[in-house]
């Protein structure tokens, strides 16, 4: 209950904060989105899906136990091994390969990268081995 309406209300409040900035659009407006600059604008809309994101986790995982987290719950359990790891083979086919530089092409790397990583972290959470500090 409380929970999904305040992250409903931030993600609403913090959308528009980042709208009116930008006056909803992505180079005009008083502050135009600048992810590199990471002007205000741009934080308060990244800001406002990542609380959506997180009230819809938490409805369907918490509130009305749809689904279990899985497969970001095993990946979860070794993070620091799947950072460090992504850091050193970062360079090397699955993760990386010569690609057109398009959205297009750089999404699928991305996420045929993520793909292999969550499935290390589905691996070793199967092997019930966890890498801790």
């Amino acid at each position: 209950g409380s929970t999904i309406g305040a992250l409903s209300v931030l993600s609403v409040v913090t959308l528009v904060i980042g709208l009116i900035l930008c006056k909803g659009t992505i180079t005009g407006g008083w502050v135009p989105i600048n992810k590199n600059l990471w002007s205000i604008s741009f934080v308060m809309i990244t800001s406002a899906s990542a609380y959506f994101l997180l009230g819809l986790m938490y409805l369907l995982i918490d509130f009305l136990h749809l689904w279990c987290g899985s497969p970001f719950n095993s990946a979860g359990k070794n993070p620091l091994f799947l950072y460090v790891g992504s850091y050193i083979v970062y360079s090397y086919f699955p993760f990386n390969w010569q690609t057109a530089q398009t959205h297009a092409a750089l999404m699928l790397q991305s996420l045929v990268g993520t793909i292999c990583w969550l499935l290390v972290g589905l691996y070793l959470d199967y092997k019930k081995k966890y890498f801790k500090i």
